[in-house]
């Protein structure tokens, strides 16, 4: 029987409008009377993931900042702070070799950019990382800072991932999240990594966890999971990374399957 279930959110749960499906709080309460445990699996920060579920947030756990940053029933179980002087090396290096890409520090008392380079979408950003504050000089910041995020108008996968791949791919861990973004991380944290902790301590196996994702942060995930989806919308080349495919994020791919699961099961 399944008892933990993890799902990404943008291109996974939420529609391309960035909402949640018309059903989700009704499986939310489903699962919950048959204590399933529901996680949000999210590159975003936990400010900006606990609006979405209102009060049912506080009874939830979040796999925040692609795994740098755990928080189960509004307690922080795990945090993994970028070491301050790589911190430093790789916001100048990115200015550098980088001049185009927008830097997004996520860190423990909020996040932070600068107005070095602007971004041609701010709606795009708002979506992600709102309340940020400007700095003049992003080596200065005062916070544990979980995650590098960069917006690459460029294109992540063409542009400044292969790059910075190159200098801190063994040190590091670096994942595309979207089409416009890529993230750094502390190494060995993912997605995939919070999740076997999560595990851990819940008691759950890797065979009673279903998990649910579209990108390529989430591969880690989806193979911590022995019932794993791949959205239809994700990329093709994301399809071999689940045993089953899930209906598309704008038709509640998410909740349909986890509908036709619990009533197979004769779970009210």
């Amino acid at each position: 029987m399944i008892k933990l279930i993890a799902s990404d959110m943008d291109g996974t749960l939420l529609d391309d409008d960035k909402k949640l499906p018309p059903d989700f709080f009704e499986i939310l309460d489903r699962l919950g009377r048959n204590n399933i445990q529901f996680v949000v699996a999210s590159g975003r920060s936990y400010p900006a993931l606990t609006p979405i579920f209102g009060s049912y947030s506080e009874n939830m756990s979040f796999i925040c900042d692609n795994g740098a940053c755990i928080m189960e029933k509004g307690r922080n179980s795990f945090t993994g702070g970028i070491d301050p002087d790589t911190l430093k090396e790789i916001i100048t290096f990115c200015h550098e070799k980088l001049p185009e890409a927008y830097l997004v520090l996520c860190g423990k008392k909020g996040l932070y950019c600068t107005d070095r380079y602007k971004p041609r979408s701010e709606k795009e950003l708002g979506f992600y990382y709102n309340s940020r504050t400007v700095l003049d000089d992003l080596t200065t910041v005062d916070d544990v800072i979980f995650k590098i995020a960069i917006y690459d108008e460029n294109d992540p996968q063409k542009y400044s991932y292969p790059v910075l791949k190159k200098i801190y791919g063994d040190s590091l861990s670096l994942v595309v999240s979207g089409h416009l973004w890529m993230d750094i991380m502390r190494k060995g944290i993912s997605k995939g990594s919070a999740m076997k902790s999560i595990q851990h301590s819940s008691g759950v196996s890797h065979d009673e966890t279903m998990a649910f994702g579209d990108f390529y942060n989430d591969v880690d995930l989806l193979n911590s999971a022995g019932f794993s989806f791949v959205m239809k919308n994700a990329n093709e080349d994301m399809k071999k990374y689940g045993k089953y495919i899930a209906d598309d994020n704008n038709s509640g791919g998410v909740t349909k399957a986890i509908r036709k699961y619990l009533d197979e099961n004769g779970l009210v």
